[in-house]
């Protein structure tokens, strides 16, 4: 057939194709259909008009369509509802027990505190601290006890309360991996806190005015942690009891469970946090509808997470368990630098090159560069190791010292020698990168660019910690969740593509997807925080009370061990952080460059037609 019949036969099909794609939405389904026909003009072009132009529209075309069959994917809004209407309650019906266990942990911990407060009158004083303590009695006095609800606007007061108690109750979810003992701990905790809270106001003979204000939101609040905490114990009974699987494969198996009951306690905590910043103000609401508000809430909880899994279960609804998702082979899954991945992708890869593939590699580079800074500190400061670094116990108090670990007046040149550390793990990182592609994949990297690359390493770290240093707002943690993805990608394309470091920065802007850049910016930073919290949460502190009989008596001693012990383990954790930036910017890189070259698209087409097949199978 001639080129001009050929088009003319198809012309109109593709002038349909190319108005579809401009269209804002697209039907998935349809769009791969579009894609199969398209590839096949493009094969039948590609074999009788290899040099003509309609060859290049076609593969222009299916560029297009590749591109939006990926970004065409429909939100499953069935899977979603099936979630909230069948398999959640249906997990709760399976983890009864673990519920209850949470229950009673908590309940005793309530009694403990109340008890507690009735044989010591002080004893709320050690619980909430002087300074809560001393507010409410003043505000007793001024005739208004629940005062301390009515100080910040609601809209502040519910967005800080809610990112708090998310942050509690993934804590309390999270530290099952900790065979339990963590969820444990924060259940007896908060239980003790509550009891001493309320018996504080009964003292007063404030007990019903404190009832009717506290549980308006403490309904839903307490009953997420207790939630939580049953979703802390699941996750803890696959290191504790694996049966018949590997003890790591029970623990992914229990831990994805554990996350489904945190995703499904999620938006009661984030509408406990607007009860409390919008509705507990109130107090003189009356009685009556403030009773039946807290009823209502009560009655909501009971019959979600108690009576409907119930029941549904004695209905015989639940006569197939959860289905778990298949666990992943006992092998090493390559990574594949040809897909275009979401920001979860990117994490999962990042992790799996960080904590699987070059485990050992990461591990000794993690702990040698913590073991040098460590030594480097001893060396250079004339301090000891205790007053070098203050760490405190306020929220964040750790990773606020950490950032001392780029610049401290008692120890010379520590900014400098950082960067030094950071830039060879950042080589190590993007080099172990490169080892993971398939071999004749694997781009050549000369000096120039090894010596560029490393020094672009430096950037996001010290670009990173000098801004925390000026305390940015919100915008401002914003921009830094979208700087360090870029530095990140800047780095991969130095390394990966070019030694000109103008070039490469142009190539970068190119190249960077900024809002899967900036969901990926959050992932990772926040992940660092998550990590830092728990260095300032009362589970470290436990952990560092019981090796402490490690240490031989002196006031000194126990200084310096714990000063030593948070050292090494928050530079740690700074030097994972920044491997899994450095790691997840070069992922983005191979990514974003699959999204604007097609490179892998592109190899794809051009293999189309090459292979004889019959019936889609290849011909010998």
């Amino acid at each position: 057939m001639r080129e001009t019949k050929f088009i003319e036969q198809n012309q109109e099909k593709w002038a349909d194709f190319e108005q579809m794609l401009k269209e804002s939405r697209h039907d998935p389904e349809k769009l791969n259909d579009l894609f199969i026909q398209i590839t096949d003009d493009l094969s039948y072009a590609r074999t009788y008009y290899p040099n003509r132009s309609v060859r290049m529209f076609l593969n222009s075309l299916a560029q297009r369509i590749f591109h939006n069959v990926y970004r065409g994917k429909r939100f499953p809004v069935g899977r979603l509802r099936r979630f909230w209407t069948d398999e959640l309650p249906r997990l709760f019906w399976e983890e009864r027990r673990s519920l209850l266990l949470s229950f009673c942990i908590f309940a005793l911990a309530f009694g403990i505190g109340l008890v507690s407060s009735i044989i010591d009158p002080d004893f709320a004083r050690v619980i909430l601290g002087d300074g809560y303590v001393d507010m409410t009695l003043q505000n007793i006095q001024n005739g208004d006890p629940m005062a301390v609800y009515k100080e910040s606007k609601p809209m502040g007061m519910t967005l800080g309360i809610a990112f708090n108690n998310l942050r509690v109750a993934l804590f309390t979810a999270i530290f099952g991996v900790l065979a339990s003992l963590g969820t444990v701990f924060i259940l007896l905790y908060n239980g003790v806190m509550v009891g001493a809270f309320q018996y504080f106001f009964i003292e007063k003979g404030l007990f019903w005015e404190s009832f009717l204000s506290i549980w308006i939101h403490g309904t839903l609040e307490i009953s997420t942690i207790i939630i939580a905490g049953a979703a802390g114990l699941v996750a803890g009974s696959g290191l504790l009891f694996p049966g018949t699987y590997r003890r790591s494969q029970a623990f992914q198996l229990s831990m994805r469970r554990a996350l489904k009951i945190f995703l499904g306690i999620a938006p009661l905590v984030i509408l406990a946090a607007i009860f409390e910043g919008f509705f507990t103000r109130y107090t003189a609401t009356p009685d009556i509808v403030r009773g039946l508000f807290i009823l209502s809430s009560l009655a909501f909880v009971l019959w979600y997470f108690v009576w409907l899994p119930w029941h549904r279960a004695k209905s015989g609804s639940f006569n197939t368990p959860v289905q778990e998702k298949e666990l992943p082979p006992d092998v090493v899954q390559a990574i594949d630098f040809g897909a275009i991945k979401t920001s979860g992708e990117i994490l999962a890869d990042a992790f799996a090159a960080l904590l699987r593939r070059a485990r050992s590699l990461m591990l000794w580079g993690i702990v040698s560069a913590s073991g040098l800074f460590l030594a480097l500190v001893f060396w250079l400061s004339p301090q000891k190791l205790a007053d070098t670094f203050n760490f405190s116990s306020d929220i964040l108090g750790v990773f606020k010292v950490s950032v001392d670990f780029f610049r401290n007046e008692p120890v010379p040149y520590l900014f400098y020698l950082q960067l030094l550390i950071l830039a060879a793990l950042g080589l190590m990182a993007l080099i172990a990168l490169r080892e993971e592609m398939p071999e004749n994949e694997k781009p050549a990297v000369s000096v120039l660019q090894l010596m560029w690359s490393a020094l672009a390493m430096t950037l996001p770290a010290a670009g990173f910690i000098c801004f925390l240093r000026i305390e940015p707002g919100f915008f401002g943690w914003f921009f830094a969740m979208a700087a360090y993805p870029f530095l990140s990608l800047w780095c991969a394309v130095l390394f990966f593509e070019t030694s000109n470091p103008f070039t490469s920065l142009g190539r970068a802007f190119n190249l960077m997807p900024w809002l899967p850049g900036i969901v990926t910016g959050i992932l990772t930073v926040n992940l660092n925080l998550l990590l830092f919290w728990f260095l300032d949460s009362p589970v470290w502190e436990m952990i560092l009370q019981l090796f402490s009989w490690l240490v031989p008596p002196g006031a000194d001693n126990m200084r310096t061990f714990h000063a030593i012990v948070n050292i090494v383990v928050a530079s740690m954790l700074l030097y994972f952080n920044y491997l899994l930036n450095i790691i997840c910017g070069g992922l983005l890189y191979f990514s974003s460059r699959e999204i604007k070259d097609a490179v892998t698209l592109r190899e794809g087409i051009e293999t189309v037609g090459m292979s004889r097949q019959i019936r889609g199978l290849a011909r010998e």
